[in-house]
C-alpha cells in the first residue's frame, strides 16, 4: 500500500504523519527503509511533542543515520519552493548554430 504524505513542514502535515504512525515503528514495515529516509527527508525539524508518534519515530531514524555522518551539522535548510517557470518563456537552448 503506498501512503503519500505532503506538508511535513507544516502543523496540518505532521498531523496526518504522527496519525498515520500510531502503533507503527516506521513507515513501512517493521524496520528502517527508504521510505523512512524519504520522509525524514521531507520534516524539516524534530516534530513537537505534541506529535508523540511522529517525534519517536523521528528520533529513531536519526539514531539510525547518525553514526553514518559523524560530523557536526551547521545548520543547513533546504527550500522546496523553486522559482515560478513561464512556460511560454521557457524555450528549449539550442547547443548547436548553423549558419
Amino acid at each position: 500500500m503506498a501512503i503519500t504524505f505532503s506538508d511535513l513542514h507544516t502543523e496540518s502535515g505532521l498531523k496526518s504523519l504522527d496519525q498515520y504512525l500510531s502503533g507503527k515503528s516506521y513507515i513501512s514495515g517493521n524496520q528502517l527503509t527508504k521510505d523512512d529516509i524519504k520522509v525524514y527527508a521531507a520534516v524539516l525539524v524534530k516534530p513537537a511533542d505534541s506529535f508523540p508518534n511522529a517525534s519517536r519515530w523521528y528520533d529513531s531514524v536519526s539514531s539510525h543515520i547518525a553514526p553514518s555522518f559523524p560530523g557536526k551539522a551547521v545548520g543547513v535548510r533546504v527550500d522546496g519552493k523553486g522559482a515560478p517557470v513561464d512556460a511560454a518563456a521557457a524555450k528549449p537552448v539550442c547547443c548547436c548554430w548553423r549558419w
